[in-house]
């Protein structure tokens, strides 16, 4: 997020390439939310402000001190006039918007937001709702608020820790700090690679890039050639712009591709700090350049919720005309904001004595985490809807309940007593449910049709793992989780002859393309195995094809039965949330999916499994052909509840149609034909 400015730090001259930096930071920023794809890194704008706010802020603490000047007090003080006049009415229209516009779900996670934000801490919150079925990232109004938070509690630490190093060990600011930095890098390193939610979002492997800033800030800075400035300079914007135009959702990160913009920022400030004019900071002094710097910070905090709540007011889509729109609208917000809520407390002169803003700044937080509890404990006040706009966005939370204790299990676990039944008899198991979140959302049907028939199973599901042998994500999955999940599964298999029926369950489509569909809220994500990590759809099926034949001839080997269900049909939309506030706003919106939308989507998987069809033996049912007429795939029952609890998953009424398949599957008959 934008940093304190520099011209309201004293002893500190005003430098206007900072500024300008500060606009080269936020506007990709904006532009990458607003979904243009040219900015597909325009997220690494937060990492150039930590570096900006490490430099500044570091700089006044290291001048007052070794001063003497420096006071706490007057340290959270500052903070406070810079950051809470904005935040605070960020928070205060958020709330108001969200009443008018979120269903309760929505509502009871905006309250949480609400609270931590206030408390600088909904980088925990946001961290922990990193989950696979948790609401989409895009639909979260203070979600960017993140970014202060780690800000906040860097701030929290880094001044004890300056003045423990300058009362005990006071010529070593340098050494300590820059320890300090080595450590945390080294945690982004491993973070990224083993938890990247935590690496992304919590403060240990995110402080490195804060301490860039400071390291400058407390370095001895040698007298450079014009030349080298000149270079340094523009190898920073380079480095900078390289990030914002190469980096994308498959870039693992922060890790050592944040050192691009973290080092590009660094190098700018560095080559400005002689006060003599380079063709950077020339740029970056345009008087354009630097407004946008001045308000970056308003700017940073409101165009986020103005295009989230957009979002959820439009339910479709946003039109390219539509987010030109909302980018000037938060602009002029953003200038508003700046002139009328910023600037009259900045500084020793803004309003309010130091005690005031102390006063004020509680009670800000106070009503906040009032408003927050209120949204988060009333579970999103439910009566604000009709009963039947209730009755179809409560279908958003129709999840096997059984989803946290039986999906995921960790492949060192993975054991004939740990996995979960399907149902739980004195029978013995005699088949297995092989497959992701798609198959745990069929759990309750097929669990439904084992208790009819009366047989056992086990449910081997992992969110998000494809049932292959040798396939992992290198975007989501570095450790290849999956390849040991689905080795494990295999063994478990193996080692249990009983199990004489292995049933897949997947997202299929997802798989094969590795593309999402409609207005789905994830990125494109492609699998790699052994030899080759691709890159495109097309290697991506080719990778998928060798795996499922490979996963086959393994089965084939043990003489078990093999079952393969089709995808059922991928909607584009929330159906429940979309759906219901289309009725509660009294819209009409067509949210059936064109069958030749879903026999295009198809296409390749289809084609993939017939040519694996004449290679191996196995069962293939078509699920869609429960959802699906000739012209349209339905995404509602008869009585207008949703058939799925997001945009892809089936909910207990789409499970209710496919009970005669599974009733065919797991008959006895169809045991004893085989």
């Amino acid at each position: 997020m934008p940093a304190s400015a520099h011209s309201s730090m004293p002893n500190l001259g005003y430098r206007a390439d900072i500024d300008g930096l500060r606009a080269v930071a936020v506007l990709p920023v904006v532009f990458y939310h607003a979904g243009f794809e040219t900015f597909s890194g325009g997220f690494v704008g937060v990492d150039v402000f930590f570096v900006i706010s490490g430099f500044l802020i570091t700089s006044i603490l290291a001048s007052e001190i070794r001063s003497g000047q420096f006071a706490l007090r007057s340290f959270y003080i500052r903070r406070a006039r810079r950051l809470f006049p904005a935040l605070f009415a960020v928070l205060a229209a958020s709330s108001i918007a969200a009443f008018g516009l979120l269903m309760p779900w929505e509502l009871e996670d905006f309250g949480k937001s609400v609270s931590t934000t206030a408390l600088f801490s909904s980088n925990f919150l946001f961290f922990s709702e990193a989950g696979y079925f948790d609401g989409p990232a895009e639909l979260k109004p203070l979600l960017h608020t993140w970014s202060l938070a780690i800000e906040e509690q860097y701030y929290l630490l880094f001044p004890g820790f300056l003045l423990l190093i300058h009362k005990r060990l006071r010529s070593h600011f340098m050494a300590w700090t820059g320890g300090v930095f080595v450590l945390s890098f080294v945690i982004s390193l491993w973070s990224v690679a083993n938890g990247p939610d935590a690496a992304f979002y919590l403060l240990p492997s995110r402080a490195w890039e804060l301490l860039v800033g400071s390291l400058l800030a407390l370095a001895p800075v040698p007298r450079l050639p014009e030349a080298v400035r000149e270079l340094a300079g523009l190898a920073g914007l380079a480095l900078i712009f390289v990030a914002v135009f190469s980096f994308d959702a498959q870039t693992m990160f922060p890790g050592a591709a944040a050192l691009l913009p973290c080092l590009g920022a660094g190098l700018i400030i560095a080559c400005g700090r002689e006060g003599e004019s380079t063709m950077t900071m020339k740029i970056l002094e345009l008087r354009a350049v630097v407004f946008f710097g001045l308000i970056s910070y308003s700017l940073y905090l409101w165009h986020w919720p103005i295009l989230v709540f957009a979002k959820h007011y439009f339910l479709t889509p946003l039109s390219l005309t539509q987010v030109w729109v909302l980018v000037t609208v938060a602009v002029a917000v953003a200038i508003f904001s700046w002139h009328f809520i910023e600037k009259p407390f900045r500084g020793k002169k803004g309003k309010l004595t130091g005690t005031g803003v102390l006063r004020g700044s509680m009670a800000l937080m106070l009503a906040a985490i009032v408003v927050g509890v209120v949204y988060d404990q009333t579970d999103g006040l439910p009566g604000r809807l009709p009963d039947n706009v209730g009755a179809i966005a409560a279908v958003s939370d129709d999840k096997p309940r059984e989803r946290k204790r039986c999906e995921g299990i960790a492949p060192e676990e993975l054991s004939f007593e740990r996995v979960c039944r399907v149902n739980d008899i004195e029978e013995p198991p005699s088949f297995a449910v092989w497959g992701d979140s798609h198959a745990m959302a069929a759990m309750p049907t097929i669990g439904r049709v084992a208790a009819e028939t009366n047989v056992n199973g086990l449910n081997i599901t992992s969110n998000g793992c494809t049932p292959l042998l040798g396939l992992w994500r290198p975007a989501r999955d570095a450790q290849r989780e999956c390849v040991a999940f689905n080795e494990a599964s295999l063994d478990l298999i193996r080692r249990h002859p009983e199990i004489d029926t292995i049933i897949f369950v997947s997202r299929w489509a997802r798989h094969v393309h590795g593309t999402v569909f409609g207005n789905e809220d994830a990125a494109n994500m492609f699998f790699a195995d052994a030899q080759t990590s691709a890159s495109t759809p097309t290697e991506n099926r080719r990778i998928f094809s060798d795996a499922l034949q490979e996963t086959l001839v393994q089965l084939l080997t043990l003489d078990r039965r093999i079952v393969i269900i089709g995808p059922v049909p991928e909607t584009g939309n929330d159906i429940p949330n979309v759906l219901a506030k289309s009725v509660w706003r009294g819209r009409s919106l067509d949210l059936t999916v064109p069958r030749e939308l879903f026999d295009a989507r198809q296409e390749h998987v289809s084609e993939i499994f017939r040519a694996a069809h004449k290679k191996s033996s196995f069962e293939y049912f078509a699920a869609h052909d429960y959802f699906c007429d000739e012209r349209v795939c339905e995404v509602t029952n008869d009585d207008g509840l949703p058939l799925y609890f997001d945009d892809n998953h089936i909910s207990s009424h789409g499970g209710q149609r496919l009970v005669p398949l599974f009733r065919h599957i797991l008959s006895q008959e169809a045991f004893d034909e085989d």
